[in-house]
């Protein structure tokens, strides 16, 4: 798979998929884009069946007929010049869902140590040209320093300082719960009933499902949430990469 492009038949069998999987995969839209000759490139397929099909990973053994396209000169197997695909912090804002600040300040980062010499924040990865990155390396980067920005653009679950407790999603749960539960989530500590009073207020989590009054059974006597309403309002949170003013953990 020398010149790194593969075909739907070289995804079947670069990770042991039958080929209508491989069919369902190409039309999930967090699956990486067809290029404009027909195929795709292997390194952003890679990356996405690791987090997102992690049952597929690592690929088979390569062989040559595993359908990628490669370019015989000479009887031999050589690589295809295929041009790096670059982009402005303009079009990298637009295809995670930052803002532009937001990005732009992930180009500034650089290396961090703590006292040890061990390494707390990595530096973003240089420009590929005048104001211009590689797509690949840039993935890679927010892939590992900005996860909850890459599970909301590869479509994953988000990362959860705790995890979210069973229960079923039509289990009416009150502000405390909520607080409980979301905060572990966010930042690994309940939220008081206070802070999510104060969040409630200024429409920073989800309006009650249910409150006193409202003539449905079972009858509350407080606002209530569904724990369905709770878990995706957390998920929002997480996986847009940034949250809201006065709480912290946010990605920058």
């Amino acid at each position: 798979m020398t010149n790194r492009r593969i075909d739907e038949a070289g995804i079947s069998a670069r990770y042991g998929v039958k080929p209508k999987d491989t069919a369902v995969w190409t039309t999930l839209v967090n699956f990486p884009a067809r290029g404009e000759d027909g195929l795709w490139d292997v390194a952003l397929v890679d990356a996405w069946v690791q987090a997102m099909r992690p049952q597929y990973w690592p690929p088979r053994p390569e062989t040559p007929a595993a359908g990628a396209v490669t370019s015989p000169q000479k009887g031999k197997q050589k690589k295809a010049a295929v041009a790096p695909v670059t982009e402005t912090r303009s079009e990298m804002a637009k295809r995670f869902g930052m803002t532009f600040n937001a990005v732009d300040a992930w180009t500034k980062a650089t290396e961090r140590r703590d006292s040890s010499g061990k390494v707390v924040a990595a530096a973003f990865p240089p420009p590929a040209s005048e104001g211009r990155w590689d797509a690949k390396t840039v993935d890679a980067w927010v892939r590992v320093h900005r996860p909850r920005v890459w599970a909301a653009y590869a479509g994953g679950e988000p990362q959860f300082a705790k995890p979210l407790p069973a229960g079923d999603p039509r289990d009416l749960l009150n502000i405390t719960e909520y607080g409980v539960i979301r905060g572990n989530a966010i930042s690994g500590k309940p939220a008081s009933r206070r802070t999510m009073q104060s969040y409630l207020l200024r429409g920073q989590i989800e309006a009650p499902d249910r409150r006193p009054g409202d003539r449905k059974r079972p009858e509350v006597f407080e606002p209530m949430w569904y724990r369905e309403t709770i878990y995706q309002e957390i998920r929002r949170r997480l996986t847009r990469g940034k949250l809201q003013t006065g709480e912290k953990g946010a990605e920058d």
